[in-house]
């Protein structure tokens, strides 16, 4: 059973590489702090993402099916190979980061995109009408 929840563990965050190596988004790209062009950095994770995904998809859906036996020789290279995926998919993104910049905490150029979200204000402005509108009203008057 341990095997069972492990493979569809492992399955489960395949999946989510493939699709965020397909799309392009998701938290898996948020850095700040990039020492290149943000296009190049995504460029380069989705590969590796594209790649671990496959990986991992691939071995634990055939040891979740029973193709292969968990524990066995086979499973344990194919997990070896899709852990080893993720590693370099780490190291990518250490070696991508500017480490002075992110000391700093200052925002570098290369990480720079084209949207206007502030997630504090998201989760802590609460602008939404009252029960009778009367905040909208307000706005809309002013």
């Amino acid at each position: 059973m341990g095997g069972d929840m492990l493979s569809l563990f492992g399955l489960i965050i395949g999946v989510y590489l493939i699709i965020a190596a397909i799309s392009g988004r998701g938290k898996l790209y948020e850095n700040d702090y990039l020492n290149c062009p943000r296009e190049q950095y995504v460029k380069g994770l989705r590969i590796l993402a594209a790649i671990s995904g496959v990986l991992l998809t691939v071995s634990n859906l055939l040891e979740y099916l029973g193709v292969i036996a968990y524990g066995s020789p086979v499973a344990i290279a194919l997990w070896a190979a899709g852990f080893a995926s993720l590693i370099v998919m780490m190291v990518y993104s250490s070696k991508k980061t500017d480490r002075k910049a992110a000391a700093a905490g200052r925002k570098t150029a290369g990480s720079a995109e084209k949207k206007d979200y502030d997630p504090l204000r998201a989760a802590f402005v609460f602008d939404d009408d009252d029960e009778d509108g009367s905040q909208k009203q307000e706005k809309q008057e002013k």
